[in-house]
């Protein structure tokens, strides 16, 4: 019986922690000319055209929903460095790029939501700028960029934006240790009798 309920507490902990998942690396589409891949990130935005650079608030807000708070750049590299609470490394700064990013973890003392955007230049070929909507919480992962086609289209720019109110999290009771709790308190209880 005390190996039933052992191996049922360890069921319910584990199908617990199974539940919790990450998002991944996001490569935008379409890839025939122009790829671009960052991780961890929950969504990607593309733009197109003469003026595509993702440079003011407003353009950040028409490809990512903004839920009514307003976009800050707080971070903005044309070379692999450090500005603001944005750090890039990046074995170059072309048209084949790979790259680290790190977002600085006071970032999300001040907001909930974060973008990365990213310019390639206009030059004949598309996407021209890419957006991607980071998992909240995190503060480092990889980039990668490739002209596949066309013309043009190197790495030109990476901004950091942020948005939103930070969350403030609340701990919850520990429901695994609870729940084996419960478990040791019916087989005592049940013992007894």
């Amino acid at each position: 019986m005390l190996q039933s309920m052992i191996k049922a507490g360890f069921m319910v902990v584990a199908c617990m922690w199974g539940a919790f998942a990450n998002a991944g690396a996001i490569t935008c589409l379409p890839s025939n000319e122009r790829v671009a891949t960052l991780d961890d990130a929950v969504l990607c935005a593309t733009r197109n055209g003469p003026n595509a650079n993702i440079s003011t608030p407003a353009d950040v807000d028409a490809l990512i929903d903004d839920l009514g708070f307003a976009w800050v750049k707080e971070g903005e590299l044309t070379a692999p460095g450090t500005n603001d609470l944005f750090k890039v490394s990046a074995d170059s700064w072309g048209t084949d790029v790979n790259g680290m990013w790190y977002i600085d973890a006071s970032f999300w003392t001040m907001y909930s939501r974060a973008v990365i955007s990213m310019h390639v230049g206009e030059g004949g070929g598309n996407p021209d700028a890419f957006a991607w909507l980071i998992t909240p919480g995190e503060v480092s992962g990889t980039f990668s960029y490739e002209r596949v086609a066309g013309k043009g289209g190197g790495l030109s720019n990476l901004f950091l934006w942020g948005s939103g109110t930070p969350k403030t999290s609340v701990s919850e009771p520990n429901i695994a240790i609870l729940l084996l709790l419960g478990f040791i308190s019916v087989f005592a209880v049940r013992r007894r009798t």
